[in-house]
């Protein structure tokens, strides 16, 4: 089990929030087996996927996640530009790409992205009306925000910039990379 009953209470009294349905592609490297199930040679694959399937299990079905095989789905790696894995990715409707984990969202970082669920699933911000009149001043504009597990001032800056995203629409986009996951960069 990934959390502990309180734990997933919170999670579950969280996953509540989400307003309409949403659905986020993760990307892995999972190789479907001769039984049909799939293999993750990746180990932070296989612990943002679980991570990931216990969210869709409790949202009482407003999320649905698609999982993607870099090696079977390798026209979908190459239209979302993935070069790590896992990545997560919020598509809009237009099937633009809005956030990016190459992260898994676990410990301090799983509450930030429970909060930018909520937004990407229609939660109205209260500073939305701000946040509109002063992103018509910016260029489309890519972030890349790099974390780490230990920050104390990631999980507060994190839910900022994704919603920046999503009241933009896409026109500032944002990868959130976990750098102790991706030390080459």
């Amino acid at each position: 089990m990934l959390f502990s009953q309180n734990e997933l209470d919170n999670i579950k009294r969280e996953m509540t929030k989400l307003k309409d349905n949403i659905s986020l592609k993760l990307f892995t490297d999972f190789k479907t087996q001769e039984d049909g199930s799939k293999l993750r040679k990746c180990m932070a694959c296989e612990g943002t996927y679980e991570l990931l399937k216990t969210l869709e299990d409790v949202s009482a079905g407003k999320l649905s996640i698609e999982e993607y095989s870099t090696e079977e789905n390798e026209e979908d790696a190459k239209k979302y530009d993935i070069a790590r894995i896992p990545a997560i990715l919020f598509v809009d409707e237009e099937g633009k790409v809005v956030i990016k984990y190459s992260a898994t969202p676990a410990g301090a970082e799983l509450a930030p992205f429970l909060k930018s669920l909520q937004y990407f699933s229609g939660v109205s911000p209260y500073y939305k009306d701000q946040i509109v009149s002063h992103l018509k001043k910016i260029s489309k504009s890519k972030m890349k925000m790099f974390i780490t597990k230990t920050c104390p001032y990631c999980p507060a800056t994190v839910p900022v910039a994704n919603l920046f995203s999503i009241v933009s629409k896409g026109k500032v986009s944002v990868e959130i990379i976990d750098v102790d996951a991706n030390p080459d960069i």
